[in-house]
Formats: structure tokens, sequence, C-alpha cells
């Protein structure tokens, strides 16, 4: 039962230990040396883990505990169904529906190849600025235009790399459970009307949620402070990048530098937290009314975009991006 001693032990005892151990003995045992197929073997146990605390503190979804074979779609499945909040019944997912998220797959497939094929030569880095933006870089480093044009085309690829395989991870499953499946992006560069929006609701709403139910939820519960929530989760969402960074270097002569991801989500905690502190002043609510809806979007981007590259330099330098270049022609 949730939220008992036994609960806790189980949980933190083995079922959290065993699914974070699994990953180093299944790749060893497969052999996998693409980072990409390492990626997947990575992701699975850290929402396992974020699944197994919101079990354990009493914030699965509703409908999850509805019924037992609701709780075994949902604990079963990496990409999340779609349930009725009414009826707390999975939503069935017609042929029709399930072939026009494959048809979107296609048409993100064909996209991303292209932006491989541009990227991929020039080491995710079209603009040569012959800069250091490490922690020693000066402002004006951070806020270079060359620097910041290289970091939105990575962080832009690496956004559609993600959307591309959990939409042909989506219309598979679909199509084999005729049960609908949650999209995990919402066009975050272009659509997002202010940094909780784009990590929100946009930019990976799988992730997303399994940090909100297990650990945004029960934090603010235990200290009735939301602020301090919204701090762990960023920070845990850190911790959990790094472990999967880990993962994907394990039999790579890569040194990681460990510790970067966590810095990236800390400063978005903290724009995060300044955008809660100042999201009343008059001329945001101008703003909102004035520019068009993408120009807002890339103003939100643009709060990310300076130090982006402490998420996405690790992931160029393990060979992520060009392990994905494999399944394109």
């Amino acid at each position: 039962r949730r939220g008992t001693a036994a609960a806790f032990l189980t949980g933190y005892g083995f079922v959290i230990p065993f699914v974070i151990a699994m990953p180093i003995h299944f790749i060893s045992w497969l052999d996998l040396r693409n980072t990409c197929f390492m990626i997947c073997v990575a992701s699975t146990p850290v929402l396992l883990t974020f699944r197994c605390l919101e079990a354990m503190y009493g914030f699965s979804p509703p409908a999850v505990e509805a019924r037992v074979t609701n709780y075994m779609l949902y604990y079963g499945s990496v990409i999340e169904f779609v349930f009725d909040a009414k009826t707390n019944h999975p939503i069935k997912s017609t042929i029709q529906e399930a072939l026009a998220k494959a048809k979107r797959f296609l048409i993100f497939y064909l996209f991303l190849g292209i932006l491989l094929s541009v990227l991929e030569p020039c080491s995710y880095a079209p603009i040569d600025t012959r800069r250091d933006h490490t922690f020693g870089s000066t402002m004006s480093d951070f806020l270079h235009p060359g620097h910041l044009a290289n970091n939105f085309a990575v962080a832009y690829v690496t956004h559609v790399c993600l959307h591309t395989g959990t939409l042909g991870f989506g219309a598979a499953i679909s199509l084999l459970a005729g049960i609908r499946t949650m999209d995990i992006a919402d066009n975050p560069f272009f659509l997002s009307k202010s940094p909780s929006d784009f990590w929100g609701r946009r930019w990976n709403c799988l992730v997303h949620g399994v940090l909100k139910r297990g650990i945004y939820k029960p934090v603010r519960r235990s200290t009735a402070n939301a602020a301090m929530a919204a701090v762990a989760t960023f920070v845990a969402s850190g911790v959990l990048h790094e472990y999967i960074l880990s993962i994907i270097t394990l039999d790579k002569k890569h040194t990681n530098t460990y510790g970067m991801h966590l810095a990236f989500f800390a400063y978005n905690a903290v724009i995060f937290t300044i955008e809660h502190l100042v999201s009343e002043a008059r001329i945001f609510s101008w703003s909102g009314r004035t520019l068009h809806p993408t120009i807002v979007s890339l103003l939100v981007v643009l709060t990310v975009l300076p130090v982006a590259h402490w998420f996405t330099d690790e992931y160029v330098s393990a060979g992520f991006y060009s392990d994905y270049t494999v399944g394109f022609p």
C-alpha cells in the first residue's frame, strides 16, 4: 500500500536500485555500442524510478489505479497511454489515428534526415565562433550571435530526434495495442508562451509528467513550498540526465564532464523562479498581446540558448547525433 513503510522499503530498497543498475548489465550483455540504443535502455529505468516514486507517494494518475489492467498498461509501457478522464478507460485508437501518427513520423524522419545531413559535416556547430564557452567565459561569449545560433541548431535537432523517435514508438504501440498514446512534444521552439510553458507543456511531456508526480508533488506536500518543489524537480532532472550520460558512455573512450547537465537545469530553475516573480509585470502581458506568437516563443527560447551547450555538448562529444545518422540513408 502506498505511503507505508513496506512501500518505501520495497521501492527504495529493491525496485529503484534494481532498475538503476539494470542498464549496466543489459548493455554489457547485448554488447550495445550505438549511443541511441543505449539512451533507450538508460531512459527506461529513469521513467520506472519516477513512476515508482509517484506510486509510493500516492500521485499516480487517477485512471491508473482505477483498474488493474490500467495499472499494468501504464507501468508496462514506456510511452504513456491516454485514458478517458470520465470513465478511466484507455481511449481506443482507430486505424486512421495510428496511421496519421505514422505519417507524422515519416515526415519528421525525412526532416530529421535533412537536419543531420546539414549539421553532421560541421560537427553540429555550423558557425565557427572560435570561442570557448566554459564557466570561465565572459558574458559576451555566451551572448555571441554565432554561439546562440549554434546552440539553437543543436537544441532544435535534439528536439526533432526526441520527437521523431517517440512518434515512431507511439505509432507502433497504437497499431499493436489499439490504444491512443500521448504525444511527447508540442512544438516548443515556436509555440511556447513562457519558460514554464516550454518545460511544462511542450518540451518533453512524458518526463515532465513523471517528474511532476514523482518529485514536485511529494516535495510540495511535505514542505508546502512551491518554489522549493520546483527547484527540487529541476535538480532531479539534472541528476537523471547525468545518469543517462554515464550509461551511454560506459564503453566509449570519452571522458565525461559531469555536472554540466546539473548546472544547466539549475540555471533553468533560476529562470523559472524569476518568471514567477515577474510574470505579472505589464511588459509581459503587453508582449503577449502585441508580438507574434512565434516571436514570443523565440524570446522564451533565448533565455535558454546562452547555456544550452551545457546540455548538448556532452551528447555531441559522446557521438549521440553521429550514431543517430546510422538510421538514415
